[in-house]
């Protein structure tokens, strides 16, 4: 993929700059669907990945601490110069309002590791989380039902690849940093790495191209596939949903090339909308 804004669904978005991985279907008896995106996993073994700060506060309200008694609430998230501010309330007999202030880093397993700086509960300074969560909170988040997110040492330890909803994603995260409102994560494989993929229109600037394996999308299968799917409106990153992505097939056109493959054109989602 390169320059894809991917709606993994309407309210939260990844733009990719760029990414070389696989699809691979969940069942062996059936291959990936773009009609069902819990159907395939997607593994990236390069790429740089951004999320902005109000999709992440999405996936944590939507996604992550969306389960009876989460007890972390009402999570708002933003940047504040090379740090990201989290605020939220925490349910201990009364709620209590929290901001958390920390620096970003990769850990050596691919998580994302916030490390407070400043700790408040209802506008009072806290030394450590643990004195702000307490013991049995810190406990339930690592424990119970939150997707992708625990207490360690201290620290909030995010793993992006369980975060964000289907497609399931999996890679090894190399390193994070923050630009403007925008987390971006470079991912990055074993060395050496997959071969490169040639896409048959070279020139397009933003596109997402499939080749090898079978994949279905609506009525149609294809079999080694060789498949790109170009933005026809290239002024701004390739705006595509995976949950709607036959609207804007049906109001684009594709052709054929001389290696039996498809070139798609379709317009941006948020002109199909």
């Amino acid at each position: 993929m390169r320059n894809v804004d991917f709606h993994v669904d309407d309210a939260v978005i990844l733009h990719i700059k760029s990414l070389r991985g696989a699809i691979a279907g969940k069942s062996k008896r059936a291959p990936p669907a773009f009609d069902d995106k819990h159907s395939f996993i997607l593994t990236i073994d390069k790429g740089t990945v951004g999320i902005t700060t109000s999709s992440l506060t999405e996936v944590m309200n939507k996604y992550v601490f969306d389960y009876p008694h989460a007890p972390i609430r009402k999570i708002a998230i933003t940047t504040d110069g090379d740090k990201l501010r989290l605020k939220g309330s925490v349910h201990k007999v009364v709620d209590i309002r929290f901001e958390i202030v920390g620096g970003l880093n990769a850990t050596s397993d691919g998580k994302i590791s916030l490390h407070p700086t400043s700790i408040k509960a209802d506008g009072i300074p806290v030394k450590r989380l643990m004195h702000l969560f307490g013991v049995e909170l810190a406990g339930l988040i690592k424990q119970g039902n939150a997707r992708g997110v625990e207490i360690k040492d201290d620290d909030l330890i995010i793993d992006p690849n369980l975060i964000i909803p289907a497609p399931e994603i999996k890679g090894n995260l190399a390193s994070v940093r923050i630009e403007g409102d925008r987390l971006v994560e470079e991912y990055d494989g074993p060395k050496g790495g997959a071969r490169p993929l040639i896409p048959y229109d070279r020139g397009a600037p933003n596109y997402m191209y499939f080749r090898g394996g079978t994949i279905r999308f609506g009525k149609l299968t294809m079999a080694n596939a060789d498949m790109q799917i170009v933005d026809s409106h290239p002024k701004d990153a390739f705006d595509f949903s995976i949950d709607h992505y036959n609207r804007q097939l049906v109001a684009g056109y594709s052709k054929n090339t001389p290696r039996y493959g498809l070139v798609v054109f379709m317009p941006d989602y948020y002109q199909v909308k």
